[in-house]
């Protein structure tokens, strides 16, 4: 019995791509930007990172779906900063 061939027509190949670049890559980009904007755009809620991590995390798909759509409005206002100790460099 001869060794199948794996993607061996032309029409395998096409599948093969169309699935690759119109369902995996959009839903690693979809998790990826989740996780990003959970983490490094989304300064004001803490706790509930966690729980939005996990989420997202376990349901790959329809997690990140819903993070982005009930997610809250993103203020303006960069991340609070610790104060300097020390002198003030007022003139």
């Amino acid at each position: 019995m001869p060794d199948p061939i794996i993607l061996s027509t032309f029409w395998d190949v096409m599948w093969a791509s169309f699935i690759l670049f119109f369902i995996l890559i959009p839903l690693v980009m979809l998790w990826a930007f989740a996780l990003l904007d959970l983490f490094f755009v989304r300064h004001d809620i803490r706790w509930s990172k966690v729980a939005w991590l996990v989420f997202i995390v376990f349901l790959p798909i329809i997690g990140p779906l819903i993070y982005l759509l009930v997610r809250p409005q993103a203020t303006d206002a960069p991340p609070p900063e610790k104060p300097a100790s020390g002198a003030s460099t007022e003139a």
